[in-house]
């Protein structure tokens, strides 16, 4: 601002020691105070919280607004970034024109630095929903030419910002009407995903990261403190394409430079490759500037822009050739392939201005592809880099490839990211990627739904013999087709599931629904079915449309989207809830198997019928478990009972003499010293007999009676549990052969034990 002009911008935190301040309000989530202690009631009306009582009141505590903490948690992106000025509190106003009316307009998040300007509209749901942006984006548009004239007011005309126009969501869904509106009009939208990779690429690189902000929202724009600026250069050929061999300054090329990270990649685009960079390693690299170091080795980089080379020389033996390179002036001109972090490590050295020269290889406009094949090509053999990235990688460059399994796996990884990154889609900002801290709200990751989606042979499968690809429903000739084919059919299904129960499926893994399990068994379901279809009613789904598919599906899959609809969480997570140790895919889709087969019995996919005859080791031991303490624990109680009515005589007096005859003969056959008391030598089936007595039965009705689910309720005392459960214990005392426990096995030990549980904790007060 200059001299003697008047402050059009209040409230702007412009030292280091203001904006550090106005940090430490944002960057919780909740409101701290201490209030007297006569107080306190009053406040925890008003929602506030104790967490501290101390000598003069109580420390309290309240949440903040969730569409507070969206502007917040921006306005910290743009402080880590290094911006110089940044508002504070929010009520930071700009004063505008309104149908030739002075006017106040508050701004949520504003910031400023030598080169840009930052304004920002924050919008938050409190849950997710869609909402139409359109007269907010109108009237935003409209107002930023009258905030444009504020700004440049308030700094003077030589000031000549790039201003970047925000439009920060959560819990939003964008229409893909709306995001071309913000596009049109120059409004960047900012959503959940973005912003977490911008948190996490700020806590990872600091004032760094503010290159790569730049990159992203002013590609293509000039840069005037680079214009003209020209360096000297080798010009030559590397592997049959133009490359440079140069020496510059570490702040002209961080300028222009942008990292292509999986993170926040367009994946209906080019692939992308790189991870995020470690922060541990480029502090260790500004340590290493500071105290004197260099580096000898090159850092590779790929101009998308063409620069300008004025050759002065050449060799002709070696065919390089000598002159001037003029570096791009425009953003994002200059993509980083390898050296990423001795690059961006230079930030953290003490002054950029005084540290050596960088050494840099740079290619001419090779493709994005064979960017990512060089990255492959370097860090698979001479760096330790994550396997799993790499892998992630071949789905992405081998879109085309020759080989039928990873062109196949190249479409289920796109489709992934498309489903991911698609507004509206309902697995929009679910699935995590490497390099991002996964947020609660993120819980799918990219390989298990790239793994299911293979597995089900959706797009298709290779032949053994020929090698070549038998199209699946949803092939479509090409690559491209086959994505979008796919990404419609699983976005149709899971639309549907959402639409059930919104908030089951937002809830993530929480809630058994949006898991890898769950939606890889969805993927499953799909394909099986849309297979028994196909052979039911005698078409060629491979043929069909996908609204003929999806017309043929919808009454099979209408059990299965009533129960998500309308099943209470207790009972879902029983069905849903997946055991350790128990194959957790399989069971979750044969427990989904079950509900369609309720309606449709005749179907009866392969493996289902293995599936119900075994269950897991973990609740086979339960099982065991369950039984031992039935046996043991009602019999006991049988026997006390009879002890507090009958006294010493209870055997004589409360067992049937058939019993009392063949339980001392069973006593007798044991060697002397090894006998037990005779009630001991009861048998299952006899404690039954004992309670139906006709003295008995009244006395035990309210204990021991329990009703199984396929009977009726004329019975004075249910007994008929007692002997199922005869059988069922057998399992566990014969696991031979082909005895194992079933589902519904599993199902009546659980009933019986919590009926058990409650009837004899309120006849005994026994837990």
């Amino acid at each position: 601002m200059k001299t003697g002009e008047s402050k059009i911008l209040e409230s702007l935190a412009i030292t280091q020691a203001a904006r550090q301040r106005e940090f430490g309000k944002r960057r919780k989530s909740y409101d701290e105070q201490r209030f007297e202690f006569s107080l306190v009631q009053d406040r925890e009306s008003e929602g506030w919280i104790s967490t501290r009582s101390l000598k003069t009141g109580m420390k309290m505590r309240r949440s903040k607004s969730f569409d507070e903490i969206l502007e917040n948690r921006f306005w910290c992106v743009l402080y880590k970034f290094g911006y110089a000025e940044l508002n504070v509190g929010r009520k930071f106003t700009v004063p505008i024109k309104n149908r030739e009316k002075q006017i106040s307009k508050q701004i949520d998040v504003f910031a400023k630095d030598d080169e840009t300007v930052v304004v920002a509209e924050c919008k938050a749901s409190k849950t997710l929903r869609k909402r139409s942006m359109l007269k907010d984006l109108g009237e935003f548009d409209a107002n930023k030419k009258s905030i444009a004239d504020a700004i440049k007011k308030h700094y003077g005309k030589d000031f000549k910002p790039k201003i970047l126009w925000f439009f920060v969501t959560d819990n939003i869904r964008w229409s893909d009407n709306d995001l071309a509106r913000a596009k049109e009009n120059k409004i960047n939208v900012v959503r959940a995903r973005e912003l977490l990779y911008f948190e996490e690429f700020a806590n990872k690189m600091g004032k760094a990261s503010k290159y790569q902000f730049h990159a992203e929202y002013l590609a293509g724009q000039s840069i005037p403190a680079l214009s003209g600026r020209k360096i000297p250069a080798v010009a030559t050929k590397l592997g049959g394409k133009r490359a440079y061999i140069f020496s510059a300054r570490a702040v002209d090329i961080l300028r222009i430079a942008f990292v292509n990270h999986r993170d926040l990649r367009d994946p209906s685009g080019a692939p992308s490759y790189q991870r995020l960079v470690n922060p541990n390693r480029l502090k260790q690299i500004g340590k290493f500037l500071d105290e004197g170091g260099y580096f000898p080795n090159t850092i590779l980089l790929n101009f998308h822009t063409k620069p300008r080379f004025d050759k002065v020389g050449k060799d002709s033996q070696s065919s390089l050739q000598f002159g001037e390179i003029y570096l791009p002036d425009k953003y994002k001109s200059c993509w980083v392939v390898d050296g990423q972090h001795r690059l961006y490590g230079c930030t953290s050295a003490e002054n950029m201005e005084t540290i050596p020269n960088l050494f840099f290889i740079a290619f001419e406009g090779i493709s994005a592809v064979e960017e990512a094949n060089t990255f492959v090509t370097i860090n698979d053999k001479q760096t330790k880099v994550p396997k799993k990235l790499i892998a992630e990688l071949d789905g992405d460059i081998k879109w085309d490839s020759k080989n039928p399994n990873e062109r196949l796996l190249a479409i289920a990884s796109r489709a992934v990211d498309l489903l991911n990154t698609k507004g509206g889609s309902p697995f929009e900002n679910k699935v995590v990627t490497p390099g991002v801290t996964a947020s609660t709200t993120q819980p799918l990751n990219l390989p298990q739904m790239q793994q299911a989606i293979c597995q089900s042979k959706l797009i298709g499968s290779v032949c053994r013999r020929t090698g070549e690809i038998l199209p699946g429903p949803c092939w479509d000739s090409d690559s491209e087709g086959s994505l979008h084919r796919l990404v419609k059919l699983l976005c149709w299904h899971f639309e549907n599931i959402e639409e059930a129960n919104p908030e089951r499926w937002n809830a993530g893994k929480t809630e058994y629904l949006c898991s890898n399990f769950g939606v890889a068994s969805h993927i499953r379901l799909i394909a099986e079915l849309i297979e028994y279809i196909s052979k039911k009613e005698h078409f060629n789904s491979v043929e069909c449309s996908l609204t003929e598919i999806q017309d043929a599906l919808k009454c099979y899959f209408k059990p299965v989207i009533d129960y998500i609809s309308t099943a209470e969480n207790k009972d879902f997570e029983e069905r849903f809830k997946v055991p350790f140790g128990s194959g957790g895919l399989p069971r979750y889709y044969f427990k989904l198997v079950e509900l369609v087969r309720k309606k449709y019995p005749d179907w009866e996919p392969e493996g289902y019928e293995d599936y119900i005859q075994t269950i897991s080791d973990e609740e086979a031991i339960q099982a065991d478990n369950d039984v031992k303490w039935v046996q043991n624990r009602v019999q006991k109680y049988v026997v006390d009972e009879l002890k507090k009515k009958y006294g010493k005589s209870f055997f004589e007096r409360g067992v049937p003499k058939h019993i009392q005859k063949e339980c001392q003969s069973k006593r007798i056959e044991d060697d002397p010293d090894k006998q037990y008391s005779v009630e001991t030598y009861l048998e299952w089936i006899n404690i039954k007999q004992i309670v139906e007595q006709k003295n008995e039965k009244e006395f035990f009705t309210k204990s021991l009676s329990i009703r199984l689910p396929d009977e009726g309720r004329k019975l004075f005392f249910h007994t008929k549990w007692f002997d199922v459960f005869n059988e069922t214990r057998r399992i566990q005392a014969h696991p031979v052969g082909s005895r194992h426990y079933r589902e519904n096995d599993l199902a009546f030990l659980k009933l019986i034990t919590e009926e058990l549980k409650k009837k004899l904790s309120k006849t005994q007060g026994d837990a």
